[in-house]
Formats: structure tokens, sequence, C-alpha cells
């Protein structure tokens, strides 16, 4: 993919509450309005403003299951001014209205609540910096694939130290970073070939700004306060703990943050075997 677009769509991302001026959002990309348009939707799959609406629409219908705020101040949180406006966009993307889409959501959420069979925890993370590789798709293959090219980078760069060696003494063993997936989207909400999955690890800033020269994608992961379960097993299970972990939330007196939610893989660099990888669970939150 090119890297300009990629590196756009990442920007939308983290200032999508944000007016966004396709005019910057070129220049930023490095090319002309005319070009970046026709050259963003070749890469991306859609043009700038489809995929803008889009991630509103999906954080919008997510804030109506998990958050709780009115239909109507979600509606304005995702640029609509009025009602009707809000009702018209929702219904095209989801064929359904935001009423009735609310009410499903809180039976499904009640589903997995019932079931849910640890209690979760609430601990405080620091701020991490990460590098990272993205795929698109369901969450099994798009993990399988970000970690296996992300994998590829790291043992790429014995050789890469060796002609240009780094200006920092670089501790990268396995057992001195995180391993995490950082999980963008909700399978209920967002289409499969657009659902967001980051393979990254975590280590020191100086570090990761180190790797940033060797072509890396670098960026940090939110600290604060976090909803955490841990669970061990197949997609089955994860799905529980996923779920369960946000009906809890939900029925607590906490509330979500919106920041990404992801996985910790505690023992993934050691077993071969997915149902043997112990993961943690971490949803953003707050009082």
């Amino acid at each position: 993919m090119n890297t300009q677009m990629q590196y756009v769509a990442y920007y939308i991302e983290e200032h999508l509450d944000e007016t966004l001026d396709v005019m910057q959002l070129a220049k930023i990309a490095g090319y002309s309005h005319f070009h970046f348009c026709r050259i963003f939707k070749l890469h991306i799959g859609e043009s700038v403003r489809s995929y803008m609406t889009r991630l509103k629409l999906e954080r919008a219908a997510t804030e109506m299951t998990y958050a709780d705020k009115s239909i109507i101040t979600i509606a304005l949180d995702a640029g609509y001014q009025t009602p009707t406006g809000f009702l018209k966009a929702f219904k095209a993307r989801f064929g359904t209205t935001p009423t009735t889409y609310k009410s499903s959501s809180k039976q499904l959420l009640q589903h997995y609540k019932e079931i849910m069979m640890t209690t979760p925890k609430i601990v405080t993370r620091e701020q991490v910096s990460v590098v990272f590789v993205r795929a698109l798709g369901n969450y099994m293959s798009s993990s399988e694939i970000a970690w296996k090219q992300l994998s590829e980078k790291m043992y790429a760069l014995e050789g890469l130290f060796a002609k240009n060696p780094p200006d920092i003494d670089m501790c990268l063993s396995k057992g001195k970073g995180e391993a995490l997936g950082i999980c963008h989207d909700d399978p209920q909400v967002t289409d499969e070939e657009n659902i967001r999955y980051d393979a990254a690890l975590a280590w020191a800033d100086a570090e990761v700004n180190e790797l940033k020269k060797y072509g890396f994608d670098t960026k940090t992961v939110a600290g604060g306060t976090y909803a955490m379960v841990s669970y061990m097993g197949n997609e089955a299970v994860a799905e529980q703990a996923w779920y369960g972990l946000y009906a809890w939330i939900e029925q607590s007196r906490y509330t979500f943050r919106d920041e990404p939610s992801f996985e910790k893989y505690l023992n993934g660099f050691e077993e071969s075997d997915p149902s043997k990888i112990r993961t943690e669970i971490y949803v953003p939150i707050t009082l």
C-alpha cells in the first residue's frame, strides 16, 4: 500500500473529532488535491469523505451499544446537526433505525454478561510507544497476517543494523517488550473487509523512535485506567471474554474511553499453539 495514503488513514483515525479538510489531508500526503482523492480511493478502497463518514457512523453504532449517551448526543458527536440527517445516514449504513439498533445491541450484551465467568480487574497502565503492522479482515486472519509481517521486519533488523548501525544501544529481546494486538473495530458493527488489526510491539520510547528510522510505523498506546480480563482458548472463548467484558463495563459505574482496546499476549513468543496462548484484554474506561 502507498505509505502516504496509509499515513493519512492513520491521521484521520486519530483526528476524527476534528473538522478535516481534504486540501489539508492532501498536503499531509504530499499530493495535489486532484491526484490525492484518486490515489486515496485506489489504495484505501473508498473516497476520503466516505472513509471519514463510515468511521464516524461505526463509532456512533458502538457508542449506542456501550456508551451512556443519548442518541442526539451521539448524532452530534458524529457530525450531524439534525436527527433526521443522522437517522437517514445510520439507516443507510446499518439497515435499521438507531433506536432499534440500540435495543438489539443491549440484548446481546445481556447474553454475554450472563455467561461471563471471570470478574474483570481495574488496572492503570502507562502510555507506551509501539512499532506496528496493520492488516484488514476478520481478526483471525488479519492477526495472523499482521504478526507474520511484523516478525519478518524484526528478523530483517540484524542485516539492517549491520549495514547501518543504530545510534543507541538497542535492547529488543523478547522478554523486554510487550506483544499487543490492537483491535480497532467491533465485528458486530464493521464489515469484515474493513476490520482493522494492529500487531504491535512495545519498547522504550528511544528504541521505538530509533526503529522508525528503519521504516517501521510507530505510535503510542494510551495510558490510563483499563478494565482487564484474561482468557486462554479458541475463538469462541475469546468472543465470550471480549463481549463479556464490554457487558460488565456497560452495566457498571464505569464509562468507555474513546481509545482502542487491545490484547496483550503473555506467552505468544514461546507458544505455537494459539489455543494455549494466555491473553489479557484491556478496554479503556473512566469513572
